[in-house]
């Protein structure tokens, strides 16, 4: 039989935490070269695309293909969210689809996760003040992940472009997270100046974080940007890293924060130090100074789906939760 979870089911047994685990889960076991994962396939409509990510991760007994439309304007056009996931979940053993399942949830908290994982990393441990651009679904994500990785911050600075969304964002993580204040500026420079990390989760089509306002040992997380037709970094940005760390190299240089600049010859699959996974699974180091400036530039990956939905089917069998479809 096949497990059916819905969107309210798997928000009864994903967390966070959870999801961390598990996304740090799937990239040990990509840095150990221990999975397999073909590269994105995009299909372009004249509104959005639609993404098949399939992956396999033996270690962890979990396959799966998530199929996921990212379509920007679906909110406002259609009252619909922009990202809408569902993932199937096979068996290794015999390719039984071991369970069907909402995958827009788990796409928010597996890239907030992401982001924390890299900050884990990468971040200096001792940081204080966030510059967050992006105040929507993900913007919540990447908080939510930032504050289970760094327990010492202090202010977040908050811009978007849409002021009610602003100010909604900003109640609602004043109210999550009292002992952090959360502030909102008019542009992204206020946010990146000054900041210890920047957080950039937006669907903008033009760069906006300029390298010249990240102080040393400023830590960038780049989320936003996961097609051609997205770039939230300047070049100069790229330019100030001493680190530049991706999830996975044919990935990144299809989208636009690396496409644009390996066009102008900035950049190239040589200057990457490292996947995440390599720095996870302790093949090389994060963070070893607290001076260096670090980028991490997050594309999405297959495993972080495939992981986090059988962390989701394990518990959900464990709790009951679901209905059984007969196959």
């Amino acid at each position: 039989m096949t497990l059916y979870l819905t969107q309210d089911d798997v928000k009864k047994v994903l967390d966070m935490p959870s999801t961390i685990q598990a996304v740090e889960d799937g990239f040990r076991e990509m840095g150990k070269k221990a999975i397999e994962m073909p590269p994105r396939v995009y299909l372009h409509f004249p509104k959005g695309v639609l993404i098949a990510m399939p992956a396999y991760m033996p270690g962890l007994g979990a396959a799966g293909t998530k199929l996921v439309t990212v379509h920007p304007d679906n909110k406002k056009e259609h009252n619909l969210p922009a990202v809408i996931a569902r993932i199937i979940l096979n068996s290794p053993e015999n390719g039984l689809p071991l369970a069907i399942m909402d995958g827009t949830y788990i796409t928010a908290l597996r890239t907030g996760a992401a982001g924390a994982v890299g900050i884990k990393y990468l971040a200096n441990e001792n940081s204080e003040i966030v510059g967050l651009c992006g105040a929507g679904v993900q913007g919540r994500s990447q908080i939510m992940g930032l504050m289970e990785v760094r327990k010492n911050i202090k202010l977040v600075k908050v811009f978007d472009i849409i002021p009610n969304t602003l100010n909604a964002f900003i109640k609602e993580m004043q109210e999550l997270y009292t002992s952090t204040k959360f502030v909102p500026v008019n542009n992204p420079e206020q946010a990146t100046i000054d900041s210890d990390i920047i957080i950039t989760c937006t669907p903008s089509p033009t760069p906006f974080i300029k390298g010249e306002w990240l102080k040393k040992g400023a830590h960038v997380s780049a989320i936003g940007a996961d097609t051609a037709a997205k770039r939230e970094l300047e070049t100069s940005v790229i330019k100030k890293s001493d680190k530049l760390v991706v999830d996975f190299i044919p990935q990144a240089f299809v989208v636009g924060d690396f496409a644009k600049p390996k066009e102008e010859g900035v950049v190239s699959e040589s200057n990457i130090y490292a996947e995440m996974g390599e720095i996870v699974s302790g093949l090389k180091k994060g963070r070893i100074s607290p001076t260096e400036n670090t980028l991490f530039k997050a594309t999405g990956l297959a495993i972080e789906d495939v992981g986090t939905a059988c962390k989701v089917y394990e518990l959900a069998k464990k709790k009951g939760i679901g209905v059984n479809l007969q196959s």
